[in-house]
């Protein structure tokens, strides 16, 4: 599938991935937003309040995500139908976008709750679990496709 110049699949790439990877641009936006709201100062007042914020911005831009490569016409509905052999692959990143989303939504929850330190832990493993997630997709894209989805 790839083009004799190692660039990929070149013009026959599906246009779902293009969406895909502007979703991915935004998604590494908010997670590095939220990694910067959860590195303040604890005791600072604001510190919820900026954290909250990012959460929220986190989830928007999650649910963009989500929206996009699970869309009938989306990126991962590319791949069933290109290379039904990654199948299991793309069912193990659908099934991770609701444990994501809960994540999120329970770090949001937590918010007001009296142990910032407790919070932010959760806060760092859901950064991890969705650097994860993004590689896993990168992976999943390269190799159905043998280019890499870049972003930053």
């Amino acid at each position: 599938m790839s083009d004799p110049s190692g660039e990929g699949i070149g013009p026959e790439q599906p246009e779902a991935l293009e969406a895909a990877r502007e979703r991915r641009i935004e998604l590494k936006h908010a997670m590095s937003a939220l990694e910067v709201a959860a590195a303040g100062a604890v005791g600072d007042p604001s510190w919820a309040d900026g954290l909250r914020s990012a959460l929220t911005d986190m989830r928007d831009a999650f649910d963009a995500h989500v929206e996009e490569v699970e869309a009938a016409d989306g990126l991962l509905a590319e791949v069933m139908t290109d290379c039904p052999r990654l199948s299991s692959r793309v069912e193990r990143l659908r099934d991770d976008h609701p444990t994501l989303s809960g994540r999120i939504d329970a770090c949001r929850a937590r918010l007001d709750e009296p142990d910032p330190a407790e919070i932010r832990s959760e806060v760092l493993d859901l950064l991890v679990a969705l650097v994860r997630h993004r590689h896993a997709g990168a992976d999943l894209v390269y190799d159905a496709y043998n280019v890499d989805i870049g972003g930053p």
